[in-house]
């Protein structure tokens, strides 16, 4: 049986129809979509399908009813008009200065004209020229279609330089504004990207651009849903799982705890989606990966956490954000959390009408490991021996050398820079728990008992550990808090065995210092 074919890496909505690649069908979300809004803007993060939407909506006001054949659209009352496009991708624009990226959208525009026979556009003003083009596409052709992708490339891609971001937004924000005295000549316009600088910031002008981000029936326009995988890649989840030797069942499980968990919505009941990016790969290649990670770096997170004082090894706790999640104003002074949301590094996990509070998450393992890796490694002044500390890592604790595991977590304490440290017993133990996380082991902080909160589980398949840290104390102190509180109880009636483990950090010398450990009796089997 010929398997679907997988459009990993085409984004081109004609192309990847015509050259027979499996289209997930949301043209049933498109209809709506353009038939109840004038203009819409939708942020989601990199490699989630915005060029493949901008692309499939340009065809559908081309009037391309050909490329849309089986497709929900096709069989309803659509009239298939065609209108003058105007595509804007400004990913594509040289973005170095205000004046680059005006030359470089007045040449865009200049040859959108030629396209259309269109000539003697250009104007010395980018409004001037926009204008020129617009009315005389109108009046030879009707209503213009604005379809603008990647907008704020310009912005995101020169964080390293705030005063060039305020210029590229203060002159996005008049490009924006000229668009919206075009307005009587317009059909629809469509504007996405990966941040959320609404209303306020860029689109002021455009009032009447309907935000969608967070609107629940768009929540799944972007990404993959359960339900949609199922009915178009069953052949491959039934080829990964005979060639794993496993079930449909088991290969779904892994597909759901690696690349599912994105939500967009406040509505807790919506349903989660899928990285398109990272299932396409791993249905190619049937190798679970971080694929959609390898594709960028949250770079622009670490910074930012050292200049806002962010703790990022507690990303694991809920991370709250509030109304600045759906309207951020200002690149300069956005919260790490929200940069991490809009980023894709964190996703919604619920949300509290009362007090309007979004409680944000890792969406899946994918993410979470490879962010953590990222962290241990940028934290590091010397990231080549950090692979080599994760296999000695692993192989100490499984074979109960707690004094080696102890001094190889010190060698990767001593490359921390000394200003990157922090007085405070949760920053080392969260250091560990990064480690052991990104290892795959099944490991929990702060973890709640009846008598208190013990700092870290960690279950294997064959053993079971409890660790309490200590800072400028002693390891034997640590001990016997486990025990003193009977943080292992809960756990005496597994057929694992148990170790409890102190250690204490000394602030001074910055590194593991002391660390001691027990093992529990068995209870007796009746």
């Amino acid at each position: 049986m010929k398997l679907p074919k997988l459009p990993t890496g085409q984004y081109y909505f004609p192309n990847l129809i015509e050259q027979g690649y499996t289209y997930v069908d949301k043209t049933h979300l498109l209809y709506f979509l353009i038939q109840e809004e004038p203009g819409c803007f939708l942020a989601r993060p990199r490699r989630f399908g915005k060029s493949l939407l901008v692309s499939t909506l340009e065809a559908l006001f081309q009037g391309r009813k050909d490329l849309f054949k089986g497709l929900w659209i096709e069989s309803s009352d659509y009239d298939w008009k065609t209108f003058p496009i105007i595509h804007l991708d400004l990913s594509g624009s040289s973005s170095g200065s205000p004046e680059k990226l005006e030359q470089a959208l007045k040449d865009t525009l200049i040859t959108i004209g030629k396209q259309y026979d269109i000539g003697d556009i250009e104007r010395e003003l980018l409004s001037s020229t926009l204008e020129a083009l617009v009315v005389e596409m109108f009046n030879r052709f009707g209503p213009v279609v604005i379809l603008v992708d990647e907008y704020d490339y310009p912005l995101v891609h020169n964080t390293d330089d705030l005063e060039l971001v305020e210029k590229n937004r203060k002159f996005l924000q008049e490009f924006f504004a000229n668009i919206k005295s075009q307005q009587k000549y317009l059909r629809f316009i469509f504007v996405t990207g990966v941040s959320q600088f609404t209303k306020v910031s860029l689109f002021s002008g455009l009032n009447y651009l309907e935000t969608i981000s967070f609107r629940r029936e768009y929540g799944d326009l972007l990404g993959l849903t359960e339900a949609e995988i199922k009915k178009y890649f069953m052949p491959n989840i039934r080829t990964i799982a005979k060639e794993r030797q496993t079930t449909e069942t088991e290969i779904f499980a892994l597909l759901k705890q690696w690349y599912n968990g994105y939500s967009y919505v406040q509505q807790h009941d919506a349903p989660r989606v899928y990285n398109p990016v990272s299932v396409f790969k791993f249905l190619k290649t049937g190798v679970l990966d971080n694929y959609w990670f390898s594709t960028g770096t949250p770079t622009m997170a670490v910074t930012l956490a050292k200049q806002q004082d962010f703790s990022l090894v507690d990303l694991e706790r809920d991370v709250t954000a509030g109304k600045d999640l759906e309207e951020t104003h200002d690149i300069s002074t956005i919260s790490v959390p929200v940069l991490l949301y809009q980023t894709g590094y964190l996703t919604i996990r619920k949300f509290d009408p009362q007090t309007y509070t979004y409680f944000l998450d890792f969406p899946n393992e994918e993410v979470r490991r490879s962010f953590l890796e990222y962290l241990v490694r940028a934290f590091s002044s010397n990231p080549a021996e950090v692979q080599g500390i994760y296999y000695q890592l692993a192989q100490h604790l499984k074979s109960h050398n707690f004094q080696k595991f102890f001094e190889t977590f010190n060698i990767y304490l001593a490359s921390i820079p000394h200003f990157i440290h922090e007085g405070a017993e949760n920053y080392y133990h969260s250091l560990l728990y990064m480690f052991l996380k990104t290892l795959g082991f099944k490991v929990n902080a702060e973890v709640p008992t009846s008598r208190g909160r013990m700092d870290m589980l960690l279950k294997t398949q064959t053993d079971i550990y409890v660790f309490e840290f200590k800072i400028n104390k002693s390891a034997e102190e640590a001990l016997n808090q486990i025990k003193a509180r009977d943080y292992h109880e809960q756990f005496r009636l597994d057929k694992r065995p148990i170790t409890l483990i102190g250690a204490n950090f000394d602030a001074t010398s910055r590194k593991l210092t002391d660390w001691t450990s027990e093992k529990v009796p068995v209870l007796s089997r009746m």
